[in-house]
């Protein structure tokens, strides 16, 4: 069972700025808090990075597993601090990011009088139409910008959503050091909120992209809007079903609905590609597909006839497939040319003089750091051999101290008591553990939560306190955040650990692996195929032109990715080579070829039905057979045409206006016929007729009966 962190208590400060007011809220991966900016003197919300699992100890230090905290933490002040460039409306401006009690926090600007989407819903119900689309049209505008700028929110959802007193809409909680935090525990269900995330999002490996934020977004509207978030996609890839928004709100504007609907479709390539793309659904509706007519069902069935391909090439868009080798081993991956370099990072080597190596003095009992000067050494020497009184000495400041029995007192001052060593510690402000420099005067205090505080030297920097392995990349003149391998070919930024690899940053990047993959964590292993393009890490085939992806299993292709839309619906199926040129180019698979080609005699048909077709090459007759009238014996000919009907033989003909019926029905062997001014209709036993069709793709022969004379007549008359 996951322990959740315990918030901070009330009244505690961070970064000597900031004074906790209130608890606002908390996820899965992060506590919100109320809190008084003491410089600027206004409140601000401060984000706390508390992933469930974590402890909180009794000094409020979250307790993260060595292996995954400085990364996790990197990640988190890694999107704060791009956060902190944006200035857009709609995203809360961010203060203020930093590290203390052994995690990390940002600070953004509060805005007043809001409350989250989800608040909204809950107290007042279901939005009403024109709050929907005013809510729907603002995250768009919000989300195309950010879009724009490469930076995907991944993590839209009711509460993450703030609506204020003037209707303003803005988007909190960015979700990029949660994906790495659910790739580094392959628990991508229990970080994101089942009905908000795709398919692909719940993959370690998967392509993300502005799809990804509009399936969230398009959720969204749809709890916005019923009450209820739809099913995850992981159940709908089960088979269960998306419920039908316009029956659930028959009120909604249709072209709402259709843009709702697309954005949630299960695959990446259904979805609109950009929030453009959606937004023009709100404008038109996409066209439907068409239905089957003869022509196209003609036009398939001669492409069929002529249907060939080359093994060789894409399904999606004929070029070349490549089929990719893995990277060698420890290659990088953004430039493929150069081995990956661990960096020499040494957490005891000085960040100061960057020479000299660093060792750890226990301040505690003795005190170590003289509590007068606070920096000088304490050289403590017996009175006599067999004293347990002794003297201790600063050597940097000269003062004396006389201890005895645990207690130190001052010998220039003789009417002060004795006091613990405690009360000299904190006298001097310095922790129980201090690192010094064996080089320089360099001392580092050691904070509950592990943090290094720069003691001496005493001057102020952005580095004052940092965790022993950001100072150790200090020492080697990198960045805090940087990582422990590099490329010396293209200088790519890696950080490496239990055989996972993280891209961090790239100058450039010529294959685009870093489009894709920066601030992903990836099994090393993985990434040899990711490298070369293959996202599924496994033996396969790729198209470099269009992205379109298989993965090789005997003599089947099983798709991987596509932005094929034809392809794209059957992501993760198998299926021989032919059969995806078949589907790409809109053609039956193999079995279904059979069924396909059954379907022209219904087609045809359902033409002659609807006018297409005549019974003479002059395209005058619409019927011409043997019929015999009710109440005779003797079988005659019926001849019926745009303008008149003729029963009878050559001697004697019986005619009516075409124009003249005014109700015609039938069953498989007799039609009945009603004219004008008359109270009964005709029946006539109809003899089957033969139709042939002269198409492009052949020539082909149905048999018509009393129930096809019958509808076409009723087509023709608009009966």
């Amino acid at each position: 069972m996951s322990v959740d962190p315990s918030p901070l208590p009330i009244g505690s400060q961070l970064a000597e700025r900031f004074q906790i007011r209130s608890f606002l809220g908390r996820g899965g991966f992060g506590i919100a808090y109320l809190a008084l900016d003491l410089e600027a003197g206004d409140n601000v919300v401060i984000k706390e990075l508390a992933p469930m699992g974590i402890r909180r100890s009794p000094e409020n230090v979250l307790l993260f597993q060595e292996a995954i905290g400085p990364r996790l933490r990197e990640r988190f002040l890694e999107e704060a601090a791009v956060l902190s460039h944006i200035n857009m409306p709609g995203v809360p401006k961010n203060r203020a990011n930093f590290r203390e009690n052994g995690t990390a926090y940002f600070a953004t600007d509060y805005i007043p009088n809001a409350v989250t989407l989800d608040q909204l819903i809950r107290t007042k119900g279901c939005l009403v139409k024109g709050d929907a689309v005013h809510i729907f049209r603002s995250l768009m505008d919000i989300l195309d910008l950010l879009h724009r700028k490469k930076i995907l929110h991944r993590d839209i959802k009711p509460t993450n959503i703030l609506v204020n007193d003037k209707c303003q809409v803005f988007l909190i909680d960015f979700g990029a050091a949660r994906e790495w935090h659910a790739d580094a525990h392959t628990s991508h269900t229990i970080l994101f909120t089942p009905g908000f995330a795709p398919l692909e999002q719940l993959s370690e490996r998967a392509k993300r992209g502005p799809a990804t934020d509009i399936y969230a977004l398009c959720a969204t509207m749809f709890v916005a809007l019923t009450g209820n978030p739809p099913p995850s996609s992981t159940d709908r890839a089960a088979g269960s079903t998306l419920p039908s928004l316009i029956s659930l709100r028959p009120d909604l504007d249709p072209l709402l609905v259709n843009a709702i609907e697309s954005g949630l479709a299960l695959a990446y390539a259904d979805r609109p590609p950009t929030i453009g793309d959606l937004r023009e659904l709100l404008e038109k509706f996409e066209e439907p597909p068409p239905e089957t007519t003869l022509s196209l069902l003609d036009e398939t069935l001669l492409r069929l006839k002529k249907f060939k391909f080359d093994r060789r090439s894409c399904p999606s868009c004929q070029q070349l497939l490549f089929e990719p080798k893995p990277l060698r081993r420890n290659v990088c991956p953004v430039c493929r040319e150069s081995l990956l370099k661990r960096r020499p990072i040494n957490e005891r080597l000085c960040p100061i003089c960057q020479s000299g190596l660093l060792s750890a003095l226990k301040n505690d009992s003795p005190l170590a750091i003289c509590p007068n000067c606070s920096k000088g050494l304490l050289n403590y020497k017996r009175k006599s051999l067999l004293s347990n009184e002794q003297t201790a000495t600063c050597d940097t400041c000269d003062t004396r101290f006389e201890v005895k029995a645990g207690r130190m007192a001052l010998m220039s001052h003789e009417e002060m008591p004795p006091r613990d060593f405690r009360f000299w510690r904190i006298q001097s402000g310095r922790s129980k553990e201090i690192w010094k420099c064996s080089e320089c005067p360099a001392q580092f205090d050691v904070q509950p939560d592990g943090r290094w505080t720069q003691a001496i030297p005493g001057i102020k920097s952005k580095y004052q306190s940092l965790y022993p392995d950001e100072w150790a990349r200090i020492a080697i003149g990198l960045d805090p955040g940087a990582g422990n391998a590099t490329c010396e070919v293209c200088h790519a930024d890696y950080f490496l650990d239990d055989g996972n690899i993280t891209l961090l940053d790239a100058r450039e990047d010529p294959y685009e692996f870093a489009d894709t993959y920066l601030g992903r964590l990836v099994s090393q292993e993985a990434v040899r195929w990711m490298a070369v393009g293959k996202s599924s890490a496994k033996p396969g085939y790729i198209c470099e032109h269009c992205q379109t992806e298989f993965d090789k299993e005997q003599e089947y292709l099983r798709l991987v990715t596509t932005t094929n839309k034809r392809l794209a619906k059957w992501i993760d199926r198998p299926k021989k080579l032919e059969d995806w040129h078949r589907i790409a180019q809109g053609l039956p698979t193999i079995d279904k070829e059979d069924e396909f080609r059954s379907t022209i005699d219904a087609v045809l048909r359902e033409a002659y039905r609807k006018g297409e077709f005549y019974i003479d090459p002059e395209g005058i007759q619409i019927w011409k057979g043997s019929a015999t009238q009710d109440g005779e014996a003797k079988t005659s000919s019926l001849l019926i045409t745009h303008d008149e009907i003729f029963y009878g033989g050559l001697l004697r003909k019986r005619r009516w206006p075409t124009d003249a019926i005014v109700a015609v029905w039938a069953d498989d062997s007799q039609i009945q016929i009603q004219f004008s001014g008359t109270k009964e209709a005709i029946g006539y036993e109809v003899s089957p007729i033969d139709l042939n069709a002269h198409l492009m793709s052949g020539e082909y022969e149905i048999t018509l009966g009393p129930r096809d004379l019958a509808a076409r007549l009723t087509f023709e008359l608009g009966l």
